[in-house]
């Protein structure tokens, strides 16, 4: 075999006959089993029901009750066929590329005949040209096989992408050519375990059945494989349990099962806080297996597309994760506050009376939703004309409107089946949807009956999509969508369907029963006849019950409750590959839709979701049930798949089925106000839940919307960032604290942009320990203080009901504006700076402190000058200070020596790291994104982002502190604005006050202000200061930012001299 030149970060390890097989031999009562019988490995089914030891063992098939340690699912096949035998591939030749290198892969060793036949050569791509983002693709050499479409991520490879093989990689990329082998290793770095690596694991490509393995760190923790309710936690478990990938409308509340949403990435922390991130881009239906040692992927269909993610911090692999799926979306600033909704509100004047008792109750609503109420029938893109009469929504929507409130209706994909009806008129007319494998469209039924599904894989199927949703507009001026059974959940099962015998075609004679109180969802249609089953092909059969059957749903086919995995898209894909890209898909479209019909930034709130969904739409996490179990697990799911791209997510508040209790519900919402998406839902015929029905509900609810609607510029900055860096807005505190291991397992709390949230989650409890990293942590409510500095500790927080923990850590500058009841009104008042500080260590030597601050350093005022020229500046700033008043200091400082302000300025726009905390000074930084709220990013756009820094520094001769506050303005612009650098669109928040705290400080300001070398007095009557709660607040500045324009404050602690603003 010949080689050619490979990378630099391309290593080619010797051939070797010598392979490790991937068998588990386990000891039981009566010896060891087969080791072509694994425990952990892939269970074909050997057996018939009621087979016992000895006849599947007769049958020479492996014998695993559920039973067996490490217990797999109990639907799991007990008897099944020999699955740890070898499967190798050789790398037979290999040449370089412009972008990596690319090979071919000859099977040499075959196993599970029964899962279908080999492939027999394989084309491997290995693409190095990013530095930090390793992708690997194995696929068939010869046939084309599916893959995800690049139009599913229309806003991926935001960040430049490399052209050609990348000269600093952090990667090694090493193999064996025989058995072909590979593992992924940081480059230069020792005695480190691989990123990834294949050596001793099986490579399986069949048709319809793919194996890839890989060794992992059995100290590490590994998250994602969303989207599952999981009942031990967020932390994967590491048992050996299949996780199956397949969007099923499987209630929330049922827990360790595959719920509506498909991701395949693994985020593996270590113990030291390296992080890395592994994705496998298949939509096909899946499994993820995890054991002590090792991660496997078990396919049924498609390629290897593997992007391996080299970190090295969880926001670095987040970055990366969404650079390839696309970042995030910016919501709109409205849809950040509560919303309010109910299955089963009878008609528009009680939505209106909901509305108006929210507002008496004083406790804030920004969006009031309608489910499946509102349509005639169940049809999309109607109203029921007499319940939610035309005329009297249009005047519900214009009241929200006038009230600076939103609508959000529910349109679910399903399009009933009914001729006169417009949207399925011109549906068919536009051959928009999907077919079942006989070529007509495909029946299903939900909630209107018998339905058809728009092919949103089609250029007619969105074209269709984006048209009724115009006409939908015109009926009801929606603000956002709320896209539901977008799985796409169907009613029946089938890969054929027809109405029964005698049911008329026209659907609106044709409902299922019960069907206008929405109670019954029992199949109506005839489906999947003998006959109909006949006319399938040997391969539409595979697709139906392929030869590996993941664990659907506990144990069910793939069809099952959705729509037939045999159907067919306008282009030929199958439904069996597209499935899980059903939901994102709708999401794709509807976002592309509402960009054109509204004209302003879409706001899309989706069930179903796959890789990008985050890009395009929000998420629930679905029908979960009114218990304390769901309040718990409704953390970790919420926390989960911001892991996977997906920030702007939330549970619904209270629960969804089953009634609620006061106490629940008061809990309830002190966590739900710290989800990113915070809405009250819930279903038909349970008790109703609205916030204010409780005294103590409303109480809480009160005080936790109110700190939301508080922080509502910071929430919007986390927004923002994560738009541009793909980060979560709700992390777990090891993504913010990967060094500290105690908080790997932690799930309980969670990081609301950078503020830590601690809930009580139990039933009577009023007390509970919460962990806090390493730093100083202040109570937002009545700014108590826990000093962490030496290490980060478990402590006891009292918080009766009402009460939720609501920490800031010292190093940070939080914005802050006053609580309203709607967003608009929040936007509109003054900022808060809340400079918090770390932890105050004074100077030990004043003397020897004062003469390592004057040292010569690039950019220090003293820079360049003599030992004597250093003290003499010293002794003049010290004459200065004897002799000039306390207005006048600031000045005189700067007058007399130009020594102090430039120093000072210089500090700030060096880009100080946040959160210093040594001997004689600490510092704090924040930021604040604004724009107008929710204009379009596109064409002509224009935001602003400050930059917060501040500084406490310790006089060296007094041993006063002394600090400043600098805003610096950013201005980001697109289009025609860009050239202005500034816009009248952009609304310029203004400052109107700064909170200190960590400081000790006296009773009097003074302050001058200068911008732009413009010198000028603020009247002492316009500032106040006063000590409250253990802090200083400064207030009454207004000042208004503008463009292009930074700002800088200055105090001392002597007595609060609060020298100036520049």
């Amino acid at each position: 075999m010949g080689f050619a030149q490979f990378p630099d970060n391309l290593k080619i390890m010797p051939s070797t006959a010598c392979v490790l097989l991937l068998t588990i031999c386990t000891v039981t009562a009566s010896g060891c089993v087969d080791a072509s019988c694994s425990l952990l490995g892939p269970r074909k089914d050997c057996g018939y029901v009621g087979i016992d030891k000895e006849g599947c063992e007769g049958k020479g098939c492996c014998w695993s009750p559920a039973t067996a340690a490490p217990a797999p699912q109990p639907n799991e096949a007990w008897c099944f066929y020999h699955n740890a035998d070898v499967s190798e591939y050789e790398l037979v030749t290999a040449k370089d590329t412009d972008l990596g290198w690319e090979g071919i892969l000859r099977n040499l060793t075959s196993t599970q005949p029964e899962l279908g036949p080999d492939v027999t050569s394989l084309a491997i791509k290995a693409d190095t040209s990013q530095a930090d983002i390793l992708h690997i693709s194995i696929t068939d050499l010869h046939d084309e096989r599916w893959r995800v479409p690049s139009s599913m991520f229309p806003s991926a490879d935001q960040r430049q992408r490399g052209l050609q093989k990348s000269k600093g990689a952090e990667y090694d990329l090493v193999y064996n050519t025989t058995p072909f082998t590979f593992s992924v290793v940081r480059a230069d770095a020792a005695n480190v375990p691989a990123i990834f690596d294949t050596t001793g694991q099986r490579l399986v490509f069949k048709e319809q059945y793919i194996e890839l393995s890989t060794g992992v760190d059995a100290n590490s923790s590994l998250f994602g494989v969303e989207e599952r309710t999981a009942s031990k936690g967020l932390r994967l478990q590491r048992a050996g349990i299949p996780l199956g990938l397949w969007n099923h409308d499987t209630l929330a509340a049922n827990a360790d099962t595959n719920l509506y949403g498909s991701h395949p990435f693994v985020l593996e922390v270590r113990p030291d806080g390296s992080s890395h991130g592994i994705l496998l881009l298949n939509s096909n239906a899946m499994e993820v297996v995890i054991s002590e040692d090792r991660l496997s992927w078990r396919v049924t269909g498609g390629m290897i597309d593997l992007y391996i993610m080299m970190g090295p911090t969880p926001a670095a692999v987040l970055e990366q994760l969404t650079s390839i799926i696309g970042r995030p979306a910016l919501p709109p600033l409205w849809s950040l506050g509560f919303h309010q909704c109910k299955w089963g509100y009878k008609h528009v004047e009680e939505l209106a009376e909901v509305v108006a008792a929210y507002k008496a109750a004083d406790i804030p609503l920004d969006a009031m939703w309608t489910d499946i109420d509102y349509m005639d029938g169940y049809r999309d893109f109607t109203l029921d004309p007499d319940n939610f009469a035309k005329d009297k929504m249009q005047a519900f929507v214009e009241q929200l409107h006038g009230n600076k409130q939103y609508w959000v209706p529910i349109v679910d994909p399903g399009i009933k089946v009914d001729r006169g009806y417009p949207a399925y008129d011109q549906g068919l007319a536009n051959k928009a949807f999907i077919t079942d494998f006989t070529g007509q469209p495909y029946l299903g039924q939900v909630w209107p009956g018998a339905t058809h599904f728009p092919d949103f894989l089609s250029k007619a199927g969105v074209k269709y999509w984006q048209e009724q949703l115009q006409a939908f507009h015109k009926l009801a001026p929606y603000d956002g969508l709320w896209i539901d059974m977008d799985e796409a959940s169907n009613f029946c099962t089938g890969d054929i369907c027809h109405m029964a015998q005698g049911a008329e075609p026209n659907a609106s004679a044709w409902l299922c029963p019960n069907a206008q109180t929405g109670t019954s969802n029992d199949c109506q249609l005839v489906c999947d006849t003998e006959a109909d089953l006949a006319k399938l092909t040997p391969e539409q059969g595979l697709y139906r019950e392929p030869p590996y059957l993941i664990d659907n749903a506990h144990g069910q086919l793939l069809g099952h409750n959705t729509i037939g995995t045999t159907a067919e898209h306008a282009d030929g894909t199958v439904e069996y590959n597209a499935h899980n890209l059903y939901g994102l898909s709708e999401a794709v479209a509807t976002y592309a839709a509402l960009q054109k019909v509204i004209s302003k930034r879409p706001f899309i709130l989706t069930r179903s979701s796959f890789l990008g969904t985050g890009a395009v739409a929000a998420h629930w996490t679905g029908d979960n049930a009114a218990t304390w179990a769901d309040l718990r697990e409704s953390i970790t799911t919420t926390l989960g798949m911001g892991l996977v791209g997906i920030p702007f997510v939330g549970a619904d508040i209270c629960g969804f089925s089953g009634d609620t209790s006061e106490e629940l519900c008061g809990r309830w919402i002190s966590v739900g106000a710290f989800y990113p998406f915070s809405r009250d839902h819930n279903t038909l015929g349970a008790a109703p839940q609205e916030l204010y029905l409780w005294e103590a509900v409303a109480d809480a609810g009160r005080r936790a919307l109110k700190m939301r609607y508080r922080l509502l510029p910071h929430l919007y900055t986390a927004f923002h960032e994560a738009n541009k860096q793909g980060s979560p807005v709700a992390k777990p505190l090891w993504f913010a604290f990967p060094d500290e291991a105690a908080t790997h397992g932690i799930d309980d709390q969670w990081l609301f942009g950078d503020v830590l949230i601690t809930p009580i989650l139990d039933q009577g409890a009023t007390k509970r320990e919460g962990y806090f990293p390493k730093g100083k942590w202040y109570n937002l409510f009545d700014n108590s203080t826990i000093d962490t500095h030496d290490g980060g500790k478990s402590v006891t927080l009292d918080l009766p009901m009402g009460h939720v923990g609501v920490h800031l850590m010292g190093g940070t500058i939080l914005p802050m504006q006053q609580p309203a009841l709607v967003t608009a009104d929040v936007a509109a008042s003054p900022l808060t700076l809340v400079v918090a500080l770390p932890h105050l260590e004074p100077l030990a030597h004043f003397a020897d402190a004062l003469a390592a601050q004057f040292k010569t350093k690039p950019g220090s005022a003293t820079h360049g000058m003599t030992s004597a020229q250093q003290q003499g500046e010293v002794e003049k700033i010290q004459s200065i200070r004897s002799q000039a008043g306390d207005r006048e200091l600031l000045a005189s400082i700067a007058a007399a020596s130009k020594m102090v302000q430039p120093g000072l300025r210089q500090a700030v726009t060096a880009g100080n790291k946040c959160g210093v905390s040594e001997p004689g000074r600490v510092t704090a930084c924040g930021k604040v994104f604004a724009d107008n709220g929710d204009q379009l990013q596109a064409t002509e756009y224009a935001s602003s982002l400050l930059d917060l820094h501040a500084e406490m520094m310790q006089d060296a001769a007094t041993g006063a502190w002394q600090g400043r506050l600098t805003v610096t303005v950013n201005i980001l612009a697109t289009g025609a604005v860009e050239s202005t650098r500034c816009s009248d669109s952009l609304l310029w928040p203004k400052i109107d006050s700064i909170v200190l705290t960590g400081m000790v400080a006296g009773q009097t300001v003074h302050v001058q202000s200068e911008v732009e070398d413009l010198v000028h007095t603020v009247p002492d009557e316009q500032v106040l200061v006063k000590q409250e709660q253990g802090q200083v607040v400064i207030s009454g500045l207004q000042h208004q930012v503008d463009c292009n324009q930074s700002s800088t404050w200055l105090w001392t602690s002597a007595d609060l001299q609060f020298l100036g603003a520049f």
